[in-house]
């Protein structure tokens, strides 16, 4: 929700500029609705960048923080902006507490521009960050401008406990905060930091360079305290740490911590017809978004076939070219083994079209059925203590192969040594996983299984949903009265317009989900896939041969995973160990999954174990850490990102 800053010239200047904004944006609306093109958001341009960065934290007894940033702006050259923007966070994690966050309140936002650039500006919720939109839609400027921002962030200081920092045994008071975080794209050639407050700092530490880089800038204590750093680039963040007498702040000082994981007017006489066009488009727009996004998707959202050939067939050199159609459901005959060649990570990419987590915990566990890795249980032994696992390197297997996002999942795991435990790749893991992931659409592309990327194809469409609708949300609260600035009294169609907008983008992006469509080859893996998930969900003990069946369980297990029968794959295999004894045979159990527990280790326990460390796993990978108040003197306390709050910029 839209919240306004109360200075006088901020708002009036904001308002006349909302209404033209507005204005444009239903304008942009329809243009962008009939010829689906995907629109995006302001963000920083190529060749903006910051020459000077010159910031001064005034620190208060409190806990607050009053913030002045001077700013120096260079625009690409040639070309025209309306101005910068600053995305200030105000909420963060907090440790590894689920349902918590760390609020930092911004208040008393205020701007200027020596340079006479425009400095209207309107304060928003942006994500996690309160955005700050310096400039007016109604003007340009280029060139080289300078900005001062001021605003107070609250409850930004953290209280240490005696010999938390590791390097005093009285309390202290902590500054751990991210001048800016890793998300910042606009390159810094200087920046400069300086603290002020109740007394002078007794250490300090800094931090420059991508996320949890340990590389330092220049920091010296006292009072002021100041900080440095040069030729900062895109996704560089830098953080600033400085340590200061408890006895000079508030004995109360505590994190707050909540719940929660335009100067024409047209007259009134054109507010008749206006009225006319808003009803108009407020029930037009959900009309035209659902007729042409169902065209759409009838005809490029559907998974196209090959026709006359057995599901699960491709035509072979000899045949004739086979006729494709679109859409009917799959037809699933059972298969005996996966897809020849598709590992169990694609295979649950090409069934639900998306790189889920799983599915890379799966990938985890096939390259240690492969000889990539063996995977091994450890504590978990007493009352609440949780089972961990310890991963080891192995060398690489003879005849193997690896693709290249298995690669890239091989090298993230043992980034820092050839044995490692899950548990230490909880917080780190996120960036390697999102790129495991990027890389698995790019591997379904490159053997034909889809045109583009399944999460290219939804993610433009529903992005364009979410601008739509949040077009529509602004109308809706805000337009009705900054549209009655250009029109005059008697427009009163903001609401249904708005309405209209907004279901609208709830259309476009349900619909959007259904973009991505298999290509024939494609349909053919999926319904092969389907066939062997048949299989494992019909198969019978008798149906496997005692000498193969660790083999069969190893190699199907991370597919059974996958499909989510893992229970049932286990089964029928305790049912063949049990035909084995009877007969005399004892059954080789898998060696590259070793089980912690006291007896000797079955199918079903393994199956278990696997199990749990593929749900174990994927919360691992997918987790990122929090602000928590700690000291950042502490050790494994200190690198670049890993304060508290941050901002980023962009232009607009």
């Amino acid at each position: 929700m839209m919240r306004h800053d109360t200075q006088a010239r901020g708002d009036a200047r904001g308002d006349r500029g909302a209404a033209r904004a507005l204005g444009a944006v239903a304008v942009a609306f329809v243009a962008a609705l009939l010829v689906l093109l995907p629109a995006g958001s302001a963000s920083a341009a190529g060749g903006d960048r910051m020459s000077d960065f010159a910031v001064t934290y005034d620190l208060q007894a409190d806990g607050s923080m009053k913030v002045t940033e001077r700013i120096t702006w260079v625009f690409p050259a040639g070309e025209e902006r309306h101005g910068i923007l600053r995305n200030i966070v105000v909420r963060m994690g907090y440790g590894d507490q689920e349902g918590k966050y760390r609020y930092y309140d911004m208040t008393d936002v205020s701007i200027s521009s020596p340079t006479g650039a425009p400095d209207a500006f309107r304060v928003s919720e942006f994500g996690a960050s309160d955005q700050i939109r310096i400039g007016s839609s109604d003007e340009y400027t280029r060139g080289t401008q300078r900005y001062e921002v001021r605003y107070t962030l609250h409850h930004v200081l953290n209280p240490i406990a005696a010999g938390q920092d590791g390097g005093t045994a009285e309390k202290t008071v902590e500054l751990n905060y991210n001048v800016f975080g890793a998300n910042e794209t606009t390159p810094r050639d200087r920046v400069s930091v300086t603290v002020n407050a109740p007394a002078a700092s007794t250490r300090t530490r800094c931090f420059e360079g991508v996320k949890t880089s340990d590389t330092p800038c220049s920091g010296t204590p006292g009072n002021p305290t100041r900080f440095g750093a040069d030729d900062l680039s895109s996704g560089d963040a830098m953080t600033v740490i400085a340590s200061y007498p408890a006895t000079a702040f508030d004995a109360d000082l505590a994190p707050d911590v909540r719940d929660g994981d335009a100067d024409s007017s047209l007259g009134s006489g054109a507010a008749p017809a206006a009225n006319a066009a808003a009803w108009a488009g407020g029930i037009g727009a959900p009309v035209l978004a659902a007729a042409v996004m169902g065209a759409l998707v009838w005809t490029r959202g559907r998974d196209e076939r090959y026709a006359g050939l057995t599901p699960g067939l491709s035509p072979t050199s000899t045949d004739a070219a086979a006729p494709v159609m679109r859409g009917g459901r799959p037809v699933v005959a059972v298969q005996f083994q996966p897809p020849a060649g598709v590992a169990p990570g694609l295979v649950g990419t090409v069934i639900d079209e998306t790189a889920n987590p799983i599915d890379v915990s799966a990938t985890v566990i096939d390259l240690a059925v492969r000889g990539f890795l063996r995977i091994e249980e450890t504590g978990g032994e007493g009352l609440f203590k949780r089972t961990d696992w310890t991963l080891t390197r192995l060398p690489f297997p003879e005849g193997e192969r690896a693709h290249a996002y298995e690669r890239t999942l091989l090298d993230g795991i043992f980034r820092t040594g050839d044995v490692v435990t899950l548990s230490s790749l909880k917080n780190t893991f996120s960036s390697t996983l999102k790129r495991v992931q990027r890389e698995m659409y790019d591997e379904v592309v490159t053997r034909g299984w889809f045109r583009r990327s399944p999460q290219t194809q939804r993610g433009a469409w529903q992005t364009l949903g979410i601008v739509i609708a949040a077009a529509g949300a602004l109308l809706l609260f805000y337009g009705g009265s900054a549209i009655s600035v250009l029109l005059g009294a008697g427009f009163s169609g903001g609401a249904v317009l708005g309405g209209g907008l907004i279901l609208s983008g709830i259309i476009v992006w349900v619909l959007g989900g259904r973009m991505a469509a298999k290509t024939p080859e494609g349909s053919a893996v999926n319904a092969q896939s389907l066939g062997f998930k048949e299989y494992l969900l019909t198969a019978e003990a008798k149906q496997i041969a005692f000498d193969e069946a660790s083999m069969v369980f190893s190699r199907y297990l991370p597919y059974a995973v996958v499909f989510g029968v893992a229970d049932r794959w286990a089964g029928v295999f305790a049912d063949v160990a049990r035909a084995a004894d009877a007969a005399g045979q004892s059954l080789v159990m898998p060696t590259w999954y070793v089980w912690s527990g006291t007896t000797f280790p079955d199918f079903g326990s393994i199956a278990n174990g696997v199990e749990s460390f593929s749900t174990t796993s994927t919360g691992t990978f997918t987790s990122t850490p929090g602000s928590s108040g700690s000291s950042g003197f502490s050790s494994g306390g200190g690198f670049s990102g890993g304060g508290g709050g941050g901002s980023s910029s962009g232009s607009w």
